[in-house]
């Protein structure tokens, strides 16, 4: 029998996989509700900083295919 600790962890790992190879994908191919990605963010001391540097990321990343560079 799994623990509680092991089970909310798998539970973690099978909602981030839906969500990167279902969900978002599925939304952007609808083309509908615009651009969709997903970011995990764990520590809650640390959130505020990685998902300024997650969007920072992406929307350089976005203004790079934008205008044509890889």
């Amino acid at each position: 029998m799994r623990s509680r600790q092991n089970s909310a962890e798998e539970d973690a790992k099978d909602k981030k996989l839906t969500m990167e190879t279902c969900s978002v994908p599925g939304v952007n191919h609808l083309q509908t509700y615009g651009r969709w990605a997903f970011a995990e963010f764990a520590d809650v001391f640390e959130m505020r900083h990685d998902f300024e540097k997650e969007v920072e990321d992406r929307f350089n990343r976005m203004i790079v295919t934008a205008i044509g560079g890889t």
